[in-house]
């Protein structure tokens, strides 16, 4: 089986099996501006892999529940090999990269969806699992129940519009399971704690009316769908498949994207990496691993850290309460940092202790204010009591751990604002069990 590769709609290159390895190799003459990946650029000799595909074509396979719904729907297709599962989802995916069957087409237009009614719908698990069946043929990681559709009312079916250009979906949905119950309420509340500061890029979101549903905009595209943007995450570019996207430290996911950060955008792009990690602290989202890191690019002179995603309160649900950060810093993974974040951020991200004192007091005055955002939505919408609770423990937790407690100023909490709603203590495990790393967020945690 061979496979075209497509940069922007053009063909650049061919993807195939050799042995046990696997093959990139460019066409002739090919523009260097049209590299497939940043660790492959143009050139005459292939790039081989040995035994799996590439790491930067495993970035956005399916995991999870869309994997296994693409093995129901595809199976003849499938040999048991990424390349074939790849010939079935690459025409639609993240970034400016498409790989189809050689000589093939992006594959058939796929229904339009209503994105305005899917947010007012009662987006029970049973419609959701139709919606992700129906539209299961796309590219995408994760292993949160997800899926990539055409927008209703937009020229937005997989194909390619004239030489340069290719059409896609703007948006991704993103649904709830048993073991994550109001996850698009949960998402998008968490990411406000970030985005509501407007310091960094953040991808916007939005939440369905039931809370169980999030549809997050795309940043590798335009307003009509035009794929703009590559986009890597930091697994690929360490070499790793995406089941080890845990066995890395921040220290190595720092190192493996500053690397291609143009010299004139360092200091402000560092500084965003701190904002990031500095929020999944705060939030206490344990689920920041080297594929929620990532890189977008027009091309070599504009590489930056793409708009931050993926932020979620895993602490909110008692099965994942006790898992620690999905990375460790200065070889520690606890939510107890001590020192190390401030040595972290002065020792790799040129930012001085004053100034990481202000981002954390920043971040926190956030979490307050949207706390009480999320409690105001909890009483006027009483199933999201249980997860609004969990969450706002889960902040005060976040903020009393990253806050010295030598200092003698009086900071604001949640405590006031989590008596006042009547919340009772946070549940803590589910039937007194530790579970860490097994679900459907969060994924294996692999053994290093």
């Amino acid at each position: 089986m061979r496979l075209d590769v497509h940069v922007c709609g053009r063909i650049v290159a061919k993807l195939y099996r050799e042995r046990d390895e696997y093959v990139l190799s460019y066409l002739p003459d090919t523009d260097p501006a049209d590299f497939v990946s940043l660790t492959m650029p143009v050139r005459a000799e292939p790039w081989r892999w040995p035994r799996d595909l590439h790491p930067f074509f495993r970035q956005n396979l399916p995991e999870g529940y869309l994997l296994s719904i693409i093995r129901e729907e595809f199976g003849p297709l499938l040999d048991g090999t990424d390349l074939s599962l790849l010939a079935v989802v690459g025409g639609m995916g993240i970034g400016r990269v498409t790989v189809t069957p050689e000589g093939g087409s992006f594959g058939g237009e796929m229904e339009p969806l209503q994105i305005e009614s899917l947010l007012k719908a009662e987006n029970t698990t049973a419609h959701f699992a139709s919606l992700v069946r129906r539209y299961a043929r796309a590219s995408i990681s994760g292993m949160v129940p997800k899926f990539i559709a055409p927008e209703e009312g937009a020229d937005a079916s997989a194909h390619a519009v004239g030489k340069p250009t290719l059409r896609t979906s703007r948006h991704i949905i993103k649904g709830s399971d048993d073991s994550t119950p109001y996850l698009g309420f949960n998402e998008f509340y968490t990411m406000r704690v970030l985005e509501r500061l407007n310091v960094v890029p953040v991808a916007r979101t939005r939440m369905s009316e039931d809370g169980r549903v999030l549809v997050v905009d795309r940043f590798d595209v335009d307003e009509q769908g035009v794929v703009t943007h590559g986009v890597e995450d930091a697994c690929g570019l360490l070499g790793l498949p995406p089941h080890e996207k845990y066995a890395t430290t921040t220290e190595r996911v720092l190192n493996a994207t500053r690397v291609y950060i143009p010299a004139a955008a360092m200091r402000e792009q560092l500084e965003q990496f701190g904002w990031h990690l500095l929020t999944n602290y705060v939030v206490r989202n344990a689920d920041c691993h080297a594929k929620n890191i990532a890189l977008y690019y027009t091309g070599l002179k504009d590489v930056a850290y793409t708009p931050i995603y993926d932020v979620v309160t895993t602490q909110a649900y008692p099965r994942y309460a006790p898992n620690p950060p999905g990375l460790s810093v200065d070889g520690r993974q606890a939510w107890a940092v001590g020192k190390t974040l401030e040595r972290f951020f002065k020792a790799r991200l040129g930012i001085a202790p004053k100034q990481y004192a202000e981002m954390v007091e920043r971040l926190c005055e956030s979490a307050v204010e949207v706390g009480q955002e999320v409690i105001e939505a909890a009483r006027n919408e009483p199933r999201w009591h249980t997860v609004a609770k969990q969450m706002v423990h889960a902040w005060n937790d976040g903020m009393a751990s990253l806050r010295s407690p030598k200092n003698f100023v009086a900071f604001r909490g949640l405590d006031e604002a989590i008596a006042q709603a009547g919340f009772s203590e946070p549940d803590r495990l589910e039937n007194g069990r530790e579970v860490i790393g097994r679900s459907e967020l969060l994924g294996r945690r692999s053994k290093k």
